[in-house]
């Protein structure tokens, strides 16, 4: 089974987001804080998805990229670069 992600709270900063994401993975649901920047929503979204949707296309690409990964309950999105290598590709199939 496929998990589910779900955005439940986003807020803009003087940096960008910082969204909370609920996981649900084989009946379990995890929360974690993603910081999304502003440099790094326009370059994969290109401006044209709101931030929730760029956090969520972001989730989803690393998880189907490694199943198994434990998230961190807080990260910045641009971290997950380190852990999908074509993860900028995969975002870009998911939006």
């Amino acid at each position: 089974m496929q998990p589910t992600v779900t955005v439940t709270a986003e807020k803009e900063t003087n940096r960008g987001w910082t969204s909370v994401v609920r996981i649900n993975r084989d009946s379990v649901a995890t929360d974690h804080t993603v910081h999304l920047s502003w440099v790094d929503h326009d370059h994969w979204s290109h401006g044209s998805k709101p931030p929730s949707d760029t956090v969520r296309a972001l989730i989803e690409a690393v998880l189907a990229a490694e199943p198994i990964r434990e998230l961190p309950m807080s990260f910045d999105a641009s971290t997950a670069r380190r852990w999908v290598a074509d993860l900028d590709q995969q975002i870009a199939k998911r939006l």
